[in-house]
């Protein structure tokens, strides 16, 4: 079939069927090489494409061998391993995989991979992987991984800055209403100074002449929690009572009348409560 133009599905079988001593599952090896994007396939006609000219220039070991190795980089692809499907076997030395882990649609891949040596069956329900294909599965894997981790992070940053930006503006404006007239001068700085230690500067009555009300917002969901950064806490030690820790319930943020908690000289407060549980989420070590 390679090297020609779209051809028929009636001629890809009748060529089968002239081989000798060999059973062709024709509808079964299309959807294989539609699956590896080695064939541009409709219902009535299959159409080559330049991929699997190269390939057809190969021995046939090196054919199988690269069509496992393909087979391995759509299923990683695809993400059928996502879910600590994988695992290590350190009594036998070798990665495994969860026979669960291949859906009933991927089980001709399944079973390519077995019949190229590339699995082995095992009798735990795993799926044990032949030495010399590890380093294609591990590969795949960690490339998958990598990328997966990388987009999660960065939705889950773009999350929860765009809810904290939301937060931000609902508290500016709660301050800004709180004291009408100096509304102009009430100003959120998060965007403009990320060093201050706090997100907005206000007034704590009509008198004020000054700034003398700092106010770091932290919007969380679910009961009260946030993380404090070394250089908010410092600054909060420093600026004692001038500085407010605003918590809001970002769920609630649209409830008529909710106001959020208000925490002044929060350093003193939290820390010397026993309200709240600190935890530190992670240390930095250092030799000396």
């Amino acid at each position: 079939m390679a090297g020609k133009e779209r051809i028929s599905r009636d001629e890809i079988r009748n060529r089968c069927a002239l081989e000798n001593s060999i059973t062709v599952n024709c509808p079964g090896a299309v959807a294989f090489f539609e699956y590896l994007r080695l064939v541009d396939a409709t219902s009535d006609t299959v159409m080559p494409l330049p991929e699997l000219d190269t390939l057809a220039t190969k021995s046939n070991g090196e054919i199988i061998e690269q069509l496992a190795a393909m087979s391995i980089n759509r299923l990683v692809e695809e993400g059928i391993f996502d879910k600590d499907a994988t695992g290590f076997d350190a009594e036998k030395g070798h990665l495994t995989i969860k026979r669960s882990a291949f859906p009933l649609a991927y089980a001709a891949v399944r079973n390519f991979l077995t019949m190229a040596g590339a699995l082995d069956k095992e009798e735990n329900g795993e799926i044990c992987v032949a030495g010399n294909y590890e380093s294609d599965w591990t590969e795949q894997l960690r490339n998958r991984r990598k990328k997966f981790t990388l987009e999660q992070l960065l939705k889950q940053q773009e999350d929860q800055s765009r809810r904290g930006l939301e937060a931000e503006e609902f508290v500016l404006g709660l301050e800004k209403k709180r004291l009408p007239e100096l509304a102009q001068k009430i100003k959120r700085i998060s965007d403009f100074d990320v060093a201050a230690g706090y997100d907005i500067v206000s007034y704590e009555n009509n008198e004020t002449e000054h700034y003398d009300r700092f106010i770091e917002v932290k919007c969380y969901m679910g009961s009260p929690h946030f993380f404090w950064s070394e250089n908010e806490s410092d600054v909060a030690r420093i600026k004692a009572d001038k500085y407010i820790l605003c918590l809001v319930d970002y769920l609630r943020m649209g409830e008529p009348g909710y106001q959020p908690e208000f925490i002044r000289n929060p350093y003193e407060t939290i820390f010397d409560s026993d309200e709240w549980l600190i935890n530190a989420s992670s240390y930095r070590i250092q030799k000396i």
